[in-house]
């Protein structure tokens, strides 16, 4: 399922473009969620409470935060969120493609447009690295290597912490998903702190001398011996981001 979100301060607009993601995914069969903002500050309170949404439809002209300082604060965060603007305000252009914009639309709307950007950030998404999580009762779920907060060990079987908080209940050990992180060539965005932990360092919130906290709150225990390992991955995991 998608889930997108609508950022602009006309009320008109608003309704306009979830009308229009609304006929496009029953046109296209697509699963989709919406839900609508009036402010930029407004969606960064509810994104920071919980990162689950895929695309954002965003204004740029707004009361208070604008859409393009919105969009850099999430890229500076690291979010990849498939971000199309649709603003009445051309002259944004350049920025908005330099934020990695998946299009930038010019009001007034038109369908063949906004379709084919949806389409774009639907194809955006379906290419994000996944792994797959066999479950009990041979049942598999896909896991996109961006929801994943932490892995855990739990015997012969591991644990996603996934980073809304939420767990799935793997029976492949952690050495299997750590290969297929290799395969999908996202090791590097991960680290080992402990034996029976592998994190995501893009979720990393505060590290100690003996335990780091995620943005889901949990605290990991960082092994004797790592802290220094652990200080040096975090900073090229870092540097590597703001190029």
């Amino acid at each position: 399922m998608m889930h997108i979100a609508i950022c602009d301060d006309e009320r008109i607009s608003l309704e306009q473009l979830t009308a229009e993601v609304e006929e496009w995914a029953k046109t296209e069969q697509e699963v989709c969620r919406t839900e609508n903002y009036t402010a930029a500050d407004v969606f960064l309170f509810a994104w920071e409470e919980k990162k689950d949404i895929d695309v954002l439809l965003l204004d740029i002209e707004m009361p208070g935060m604008d859409g393009i300082a919105l969009a850099r604060k999430l890229r500076r965060m690291g979010e990849r969120i498939s971000i199309i603007f649709v603003t009445g305000n051309p002259d944004f252009a350049l920025e908005g493609y330099e934020l990695e914009a998946v299009s930038y639309i010019v009001k007034p709307l038109k369908r063949e447009k906004l379709w084919a950007a949806l389409n774009r950030a639907k194809e955006q998404l379906r290419r994000r690295p996944a792994i797959l999580a066999p479950l009990s009762a041979g049942e598999v779920e896909k896991v996109y290597v961006s929801d994943i907060c932490c892995l855990e060990s739990d015997g012969h079987d591991s644990v996603i912490w996934k980073r809304d908080g939420t767990k799935i209940v793997c029976k492949a050990g952690l050495m299997q998903l750590e290969q297929e992180l290799t395969e999908r060539e996202c090791r590097d965005a991960f680290f080992k702190p402990h034996r029976s932990y592998d994190i995501n360092l893009g979720y990393v919130e505060r590290i100690g001398k003996k335990e780091i906290r995620m943005e889901n709150k949990m605290l990991v225990p960082v092994a004797r011996g790592k802290w220094e390992a652990l200080n040096q991955a975090y900073m090229r995991y870092f540097r590597k981001q703001s190029f």
